[in-house]
């Protein structure tokens, strides 16, 4: 080993995937008519899987791409993605992609409101930064397939 860590763009696109397709696959499991209905045990395995696929994706952006200049730039609308309803990084409203993943990786919590007719909510990120909580809401729907598009972007720029 070189030192260096780099997972691939082509697992961070995948991890991007399975991200969206688990945020979209809640509302199935939990706030429609389902086959199983609700249960304690599938919900807290709903949550440890997309909490570590989130993770997973954060930490791989963080070290593979942290390099590249869209990682810390804030005019790349990622702050459709969310909100911050306290502790936000910046005191204009915007983050960057960096911002996300930081409030990713070092959440405590994330979880998403289980609501009957609520179809697409938002997951909400809770955790402490200097002992001070900070909150946010992430819809995973809508940071994952501008990154993935993105990713493309950097792709073609690396392989040159």
């Amino acid at each position: 080993m070189d030192g260096r860590y780099n997972v691939g763009i082509d697992h961070i696109r995948s991890l991007a995937i399975t991200c969206l397709a688990l945020d979209g696959l809640f509302d199935a499991l939990f706030n429609s008519q389902t086959i199983c209905g609700y249960s304690l045990r599938i919900s807290d395995s709903y949550d440890r899987l997309f909490s570590v696929s989130l993770l997973n994706l954060a930490i791989s952006i963080r070290v593979s791409l942290s390099g590249e200049p869209e990682y810390k730039m804030k005019n790349l609308g990622v702050a459709a993605c969310g909100a911050f309803e306290f502790g936000g990084p910046n005191k204009d409203g915007e983050f960057t992609i960096k911002d996300v993943c930081d409030k990713i990786i070092h959440a405590t919590k994330i979880s998403k409101p289980i609501e009957r007719g609520v179809v697409g909510a938002c997951s909400k990120l809770s955790g402490h930064n200097n002992k001070e909580p900070w909150e946010f809401d992430l819809g995973v729907g809508i940071f994952s397939p501008p990154w993935k598009s993105r990713l493309e972007d950097i792709e073609v720029r690396l392989v040159q």
